[in-house]
């Protein structure tokens, strides 16, 4: 039964991350206000991403449905320690590629003469991602 409920919400919101996408293109082809396309691109960008990770939900359920064995080895390799320690490496490393591609495209944006607003605003993002990431260091300083 549980896993009926689980098959119905992951079809569900496949089918809303559809609509939003299908909202999306037709507002953006239909739609008579310009100040309006961006939020039809995020629409379509979310949908996109809603759709993908419910899709892949039902995907997986279902092509491990008969296999009970085979779903056990995902889970426990999902789970297993050194997968874990592995995901969280790259994550790092791809971390630390963009604090620096982060500078040198604000660096680049500042010699093009972009809009002072645009440059303040990735500015923005740049400092809460070094807090963040600041933040978590500290956690995990007092942790270990």
């Amino acid at each position: 039964m549980e896993k009926n409920n689980r098959v119905l919400k992951n079809t569900f919101f496949a089918l809303l991350g559809l609509a939003l996408v299908l909202l999306g293109v037709f507002g953006h082809k239909y739609g008579a206000e310009k100040p309006l396309d961006a939020m039809y691109y995020l629409l379509i960008g979310m949908g996109c991403g809603v759709f993908g990770h419910f899709a892949g939900n039902i995907i997986s359920y279902f092509s491990t449905k008969d296999n009970e064995a085979l779903r056990r080895q995902i889970e426990i390799e999902k789970n297993d320690e050194r997968n874990i320690v592995i995901a969280e490496k790259a994550k790092s490393k791809a971390y630390d590629l963009m604090i620096y591609l982060f500078a040198a495209m604000l660096i680049m944006f500042s010699l093009m003469g972009v809009d002072k607003l645009q440059i303040v605003i990735i500015v923005a993002v740049y400092l809460s991602i070094q807090l963040y990431g600041l933040y978590w260091r500290a956690t995990f300083e007092k942790e270990m």
